[in-house]
Formats: C-alpha cells, sequence, structure tokens
C-alpha cells in the first residue's frame, strides 16, 4: 500500500523545559534546562484516496493539537515519575521532589510528572508519538514519527506503529 508523509516543523512547536538525566545508581545530571523543538512526520493515505480537495486534512487540525500538547510542557519542570529514586510529596501548593540527596520544592503547577524512568529525548518522543497517535488516528493517520530535539543537532525519534 503506498502513502503520503506530511512534515511538520513549525518555529512554535517548541518547548522550554527544565529536567535532569538519570545515568545510573550514582551518576545524574545536575537540573538544567533546553529548549527544545519537535518535528512530526504523518504517514497517510496516497495521493488516490484523497478526498476531491486535493489534500488529506488541513494542516490546522495537526499543528493545533501538537502545539497544544507541547504548551502543556512549556516552562515546566519535567520529572520522571516511574524512576524508583524519585520521591514526590505534595505540600499545599507545592511539590517536595526528593532524588536520592537532593531535594527540590516546586510551585506544583510548574512540574509535570511524566510516566516515564527518565526525560530523555528517546522517551519524551516516545511520549508524544503515543499521544499523537492516539488523537490523529480519528484523522485517519496510519503511522507517525516524532523527533524531539534537545539542542542543534542532538535528538531522538520514535516511529510509530
Amino acid at each position: 500500500m503506498s502513502h503520503t508523509t506530511l512534515h511538520l516543523f513549525k518555529q512554535n512547536f517548541k518547548f522550554s523545559s527544565a529536567h535532569f538525566l538519570i545515568f545510573d545508581d550514582k551518576k545524574a545530571e545536575m537540573l538544567h534546562g533546553h529548549n527544545y523543538q519537535v518535528r512530526v512526520d504523518l504517514q497517510v493515505p496516497a495521493q488516490a484516496d484523497l478526498s476531491a480537495s486535493g489534500y488529506f486534512v488541513d494542516f490546522n487540525v495537526f499543528k493545533t493539537l501538537i502545539k497544544a500538547a507541547l504548551d502543556r510542557w512549556d516552562e515546566h519542570v519535567l520529572m520522571p515519575e516511574k524512576h524508583p529514586d524519585m520521591k514526590f510529596k505534595r505540600q499545599g501548593p507545592s511539590l517536595e521532589v526528593t532524588f536520592r540527596d537532593r531535594f527540590y520544592v516546586f510551585p506544583e503547577n510548574e512540574v509535570v510528572l511524566l510516566p516515564v524512568t527518565n526525560t530523555s529525548v528517546e522517551q519524551l518522543s516516545r511520549l508524544l508519538a503515543e499521544n499523537f497517535l492516539t488523537e490523529f488516528k480519528k484523522h485517519g493517520v496510519q503511522s507517525l514519527r516524532v523527533e524531539v530535539e534537545e539542542t542543534q543537532g542532538q535528538s531522538a525519534s520514535t516511529q510509530l506503529p
């Protein structure tokens, strides 16, 4: 079966977030931030399957969904909720985070707890790909690839299914 690939990479497909990587049971990065960029490639039915209009779906449908997802992470601290060394405690409007010998207190509304073991670009791209595919299948998307770039020339991508 042939297909067409739609490539979406806009200047505003970005999010700025703080995080740290956990390397092993002794080493982890210090808390720091990145200005992440995101690219999304959507595999859709071939030209013969397109509507009489000659296009698959208005790009704005996908751009709106992508931007909304990225905005949820923008200007937040991303934390790996599933890492065994991470402990979280809500104290009123604050979130106390304990990681090994480190202790942080953040306004709870400035932290996003992600269902991952590490906040790597590999896991960020997988999370976005899973979320986007669930939503985009409603519009006939067959598969997709999501790339998350943390600095120019340093990225990871996930392709589903």
